[in-house]
Parts: C-alpha cells; sequence; structure tokens
C-alpha cells in the first residue's frame, strides 16, 4: 500500500525523478527510496506511540489539512496525467475522467480492498520498469545530494506515510521495522530502475515512455505509468476522503468532492502541474515529517519518564 500511495505519474514517466535527480548519479535517487523506508518507520510507529493531546493535537491537526490540501493537489494532478498518457499511449479520450470518479468512489471501500489493488498494480509496475531496465545503458554512481533526496523523500511521504500511519496502531516492533525495511528495499529499487531509464530523455516530459516508445514498447511503458497513477490516485483518494469523513456522517459527499475534483483535475497541463506545485509539496513534506519525529520522540520520552516514577513508587 505504501508502495502503490508513492508511485504516481511524475515518478513513472521519470518527469518527477529528472527534476529532483537529474544533475545527480543513480546513488541519491537510491538513498532517497532508503530514507523513505526508514521514515515509514517513524510515521506507523508514530501511529502506534505519538501523543495526541495538547500542543500535539494542535500540530497534528495543522497537518492533516495540509496533507489534505496535498492529497486534492495530488489527485487532480494524477488525473490530468492519467487523461495525458491515455491519449498518447492509446489515443482513448476521458480516461482520467473516468479513472479518478472510479478511484474517488472506491476510496470509501475498505483499506484491505484497497492493499489488493495496490499489491497488482505494483507488481505490474516492478515488472515493467525492470523490462525497461535491461534495455537501457547503465548510469554510472555520480555525486550524491542529501537534500534532494530527503526533500524528494518527504513529498512522497505525504501519501506513503499518512496512509499507513494508523497501520501502525495494530502492528509490533519487529513488525514495524520489517515492514520499512520492504518499503526502503522495494522504493530505492524502482527509483534505480526509472531513474536510470529516464536519464536515456531527460529532457522529455515523460522520459520513460519516450525510451519504450523507441524501441517499439509504447504498449509497457503506457502500462507502466498507468499502474502508478491509479496507485496513487487510489491512495491520495484514500487520505482524502478520511480526512472528510472527520466532518460528514455520511460517506456521499466525500465521493462526491472526489468527483467533482477528477471533473477539474483531468484538463490541467501534467507536466507544468509537476514542476508548479511537486516542489512546494516537498517542503511540506518535509515539515511533516519533522513534526511527527518530534511527535514520536515527546510521547517517547513521556513514556520513559511514566515508567521511571512507576519504578520509584515501587
Amino acid at each position: 500500500m505504501f508502495i502503490g500511495a508513492i508511485v504516481g505519474a511524475g515518478f513513472a514517466t521519470g518527469r518527477e525523478v529528472i527534476l529532483y535527480f537529474g544533475a545527480y548519479g543513480y546513488l541519491t535517487p537510491v538513498i532517497s527510496g532508503l530514507m523513505m523506508g526508514a521514515v515509514s518507520a517513524v510515521f506507523l510507529a508514530a501511529g502506534k506511540y505519538a501523543q495526541a493531546g495538547g500542543i500535539w493535537g494542535a500540530f497534528n491537526k495543522l497537518v492533516d489539512f495540509f496533507v489534505f490540501a496535498s492529497m486534492v493537489i495530488t489527485f487532480a494532478v494524477m488525473c490530468s496525467a492519467l487523461e495525458e498518457l491515455s491519449m498518447a499511449c492509446f489515443a482513448v479520450p476521458l480516461v482520467g475522467l473516468s479513472g479518478g470518479i472510479i478511484c474517488g468512489i472506491l476510496s470509501c471501500f475498505d483499506i484491505k480492498f484497497i492493499k489488493n489493488i495496490s499489491s497488482v498494480l505494483v507488481a505490474v509496475l516492478i515488472a515493467c520498469a525492470a523490462v525497461l531496465y535491461f534495455l537501457c545503458t547503465k548510469m554510472h554512481a555520480g555525486d550524491i545530494d542529501a537534500v534532494s533526496a530527503f526533500e524528494y523523500c518527504g513529498m512522497n511521504m505525504l501519501t506513503g506515510g499518512c496512509l499507513i500511519k494508523d497501520e501502525g496502531k495494530s502492528m509490533s516492533g519487529r513488525q514495524i521495522a520489517l515492514c520499512s525495511a520492504l518499503n526502503g528495499g522495494i522504493a530505492a529499487l524502482l527509483l534505480g530502475l526509472v531513474y536510470t531509464v529516464a536519464c536515456c530523455n531527460s529532457s522529455s516530459s515523460m522520459p520513460v515512455f519516450v525510451f519504450a516508445a523507441g524501441r517499439g514498447l509504447s504498449v509497457l511503458g503506457g502500462a507502466l505509468i498507468i499502474a502508478a497513477v491509479l496507485s496513487t490516485l487510489l491512495g491520495a483518494g484514500r487520505v482524502a476522503f478520511v480526512y472528510l469523513s472527520g466532518y460528514f456522517t455520511s460517506p456521499v459527499l466525500p465521493v462526491l468532492f472526489l468527483c467533482l475534483l477528477s471533473v477539474l483535475g483531468f484538463t490541467l497541463n501534467f507536466s507544468a502541474a509537476v514542476d508548479v506545485f511537486y516542489p512546494f509539496i516537498g517542503y511540506f513534506g518535509v515539515a511533516v515529517c519533522v513534526i511527527t519525529a518530534f511527535s514520536l520522540a515527546a510521547a517517547s520520552r513521556r513514556k520513559l519518564l511514566s515508567a521511571r516514577r512507576v519504578k520509584r513508587r515501587t
């Protein structure tokens, strides 16, 4: 579910990856993927232990609102991406609109159902990326930029981290550690594969698809990107639906909001929207990660002090 949420049109087309890592070697995106795994553990642990009251409660409400706003932007951009990609790959119109509406409706389903869909989409994504990787010229390690790696990590944690946060409530410490290790490993693998392919046509708005089409594999390239877009649409839609459900007793209005957002989103220019909105989402994502980490640290300190008081009394 985490991987399905963080891979979107910007990722799968290669546009987003080039925007963040184009000036560096493949080690920077790989490191960013490993960071995502580590930070996903922070979000899972925060879901299990973090404080909800006091100043942290106010912070959490503020964070929830801005995460919701970011997911609204992400959902709209994914609709525009799906529309452009369906036209470029298969010359079929209104796929962005219909895909957004379908994902908006599915967002109200049980989380286990969404997990199953994400598993299938991620499997398709990994298989397609691996095939394209073995057909392209491999990149050298190059320079490493930790700031770009963390910014990209922060941007993706808005969807991925916030989507899985509540799952941590029912997980043990060992399960959280294993989950974060798998998240980081798969994210690093996918980033390395997509970055290498995207560098072959870095000036294109959709470098991965251009590479695939140049080798007669436009259907494969299209399948990779559309699977990524649908998985992120589903993740962003779910986060937005959960937020809105806190204010409405009926699921109809949140779903209707997402459907109307699809109508607006599929008319946007995808490449321009990525370049304008995603860096800002990245900065806020870093702030969310920091606030979540401090909230978890405060909860750990409170728990430690409470344990010491109990020990002194006994």
